[in-house]
């Protein structure tokens, strides 16, 4: 079974691409964060026309993957960002992810254990700039 119509899919592989060679041209990590917001935005408004539980559950890694992101970056944990840095890698592996999704978007059809192998990828490295993540990170546990 599809997880959308023909028509959205393409739309949201066409959004996707565009979100990827964004992110890929972006100078730094807020700027690429900027325009890795738009694969979940884009999950959402294509949600209010073609309800989908993979959707939701694409929207809802996503935007908690980069709330995560954004939250190192901004306000008060951003102290521990100065104090411990993020993951070196961390900007080159969005760009690896967002071009992942819309790689997959454009298949002919979705394959949902690919779906799922990449959204556990997006949890990752949005979980790497939670403290314990970063812990994580540090010891070599979680690798990006």
């Amino acid at each position: 079974m599809p997880l959308l119509p023909k028509d959205l899919q393409q739309r949201l592989a066409s959004e996707f691409r565009f979100a990827a060679d964004k992110v890929a041209e972006a100078p730094n990590l807020p700027a690429k964060l900027y325009f890795f917001s738009a694969l979940f935005g884009e999950t959402n408004r294509i949600m209010n026309q073609s309800w989908n539980a993979e959707l939701a559950l694409l929207h809802m890694v996503l935007l908690s993957a980069h709330r995560e992101i954004n939250g190192r970056l901004t306000g008060a944990a951003a102290d521990l960002n100065r104090a411990v840095g993020l993951p070196e890698r961390l900007p080159e592996a969005l760009t690896e992810i967002s071009r992942n999704l819309a790689d997959l978007f454009e298949e002919e059809t979705i394959g949902v254990p690919e779906l799922h192998t990449l959204l556990a990828r997006v949890a990752e490295l949005g979980y790497t700039c939670t403290g314990n993540g970063q812990y994580l990170y540090l010891k070599g546990q979680i690798r990006i």
